[in-house]
C-alpha cells in the first residue's frame, strides 16, 4: 500500500521521509508526479516476500539507497545493489526484488503513472550473465562506484544512465565550489536525488536549501534555480529530465 503524502515538495530530505515510519517497517510513499513518472520511495526490510511481475510496454527503474537489495531482471543473473546504483527492468522483463541487508532496504522507483502489478512473472529456468548484450545507457545494473572509478573524481562530469521515451537521466559529478548559473526549464518539471556530498540550491531567487545524500529536490516548470557544491567532497546527484528531442 502506498502512503499518501504531499506530492512534488520542493525539498524532501532523507531524514524527513524515513522519520515518518518506524525502523524495519514495510511501506511506500509516492513523492513525485512529474507528468511522465510516479516517483515512489519504497522500504522493504530483509525477508520481505517478492512480487514478481511484468510491465509489458514501459521501462521501470530504481535508485538504490539504504541497505542492500537483490534484483533478478528477465533472464539475467541476480545482482546486488549498493547506494547510488541504478537498476532497470526493460519493458516486458519480469523483475523480482528481494531486500537482503540492513534494517531497511530502500529504493526509489521511477515508474509509469499507470503502473500496476497485475501481470505476474516467474523466475527463469536459467540465467545469463548480466553484462551479456548490454550497452550504456539503460543497463540492467549501473554501478555508481564503477562509473566514478572509470571517469575519476577530480573533475566535473555528466554520465548518461537512462534514455528512453519518458526520461533522460544522468549522474552529475561536481567538485567542491562548483557553481551553476541560474537555469529554467519552461516546459518540464525537473527533479534530482542527491547521492553524495552536499548541494546548495537557490530556487526562484527566494529560498536557499542545502541538501545531502538521499534528499530529493523538485523544481516546477518555469521556476529558476541554481546549484553550488558545498563542503569538502565532490557531490553526485541523479537528474530526472524529459527526453531529449
Amino acid at each position: 500500500m502506498v502512503v499518501k503524502v504531499p506530492l512534488n515538495k520542493r525539498i524532501q530530505t532523507h531524514a524527513e521521509i524515513m522519520g515518518r515510519h518506524g525502523e524495519g517497517e514495510r511501506w511506500a510513499e509516492q513523492l513525485i508526479d512529474d507528468g511522465r513518472n510516479r516517483g515512489v520511495w519504497i522500504s522493504g526490510p530483509p525477508g520481505t516476500p517478492p512480487d514478481p511481475h511484468i510491465h509489458p510496454d514501459f521501462n521501470e527503474w530504481w535508485i538504490a539507497l539504504d541497505g542492500s537489495t537483490e534484483w533478478q531482471i528477465g533472464q539475467y543473473e541476480p545482482v546486488h545493489s549498493a547506494w547510488g546504483d541504478v537498476i532497470m527492468a526493460p519493458a516486458g522483463y519480469c523483475h523480482i526484488i528481494e531486500p537482503k541487508q540492513g534494517v531497511q532496504a530502500i529504493r526509489f522507483g521511477i515508474t509509469h503513472p499507470d503502473s500496476n502489478h497485475d501481470i505476474k512473472g516467474i523466475k527463469p529456468c536459467r540465467y545469463v550473465p548480466v553484462d551479456a548484450g548490454q550497452s550504456s545507457p539503460n543497463l540492467i545494473h549501473t554501478k555508481l562506484q564503477d562509473v566514478v572509478a572509470r571517469i575519476g573524481d577530480n573533475s566535473n562530469w555528466v554520465e548518461l544512465i537512462v534514455s528512453d521515451e519518458r526520461n533522460y537521466s544522468t549522474y552529475i559529478h561536481e567538485l567542491p565550489g562548483t557553481f551553476n548559473q541560474p537555469d529554467v526549464h519552461a516546459d518540464e518539471n525537473r527533479w534530482w536525488v542527491v547521492v553524495q556530498g552536499k548541494v546548495e540550491w537557490d530556487i526562484a531567487g527566494q529560498d536557499i536549501y542545502t541538501t545531502g545524500p538521499g534528499d530529493v529536490v523538485f523544481v516546477d516548470a518555469g521556476v529558476s534555480y541554481s546549484t553550488k557544491t558545498v563542503g569538502n567532497e565532490p557531490s553526485i546527484r541523479i537528474s530526472v529530465e524529459a527526453p531529449k528531442s
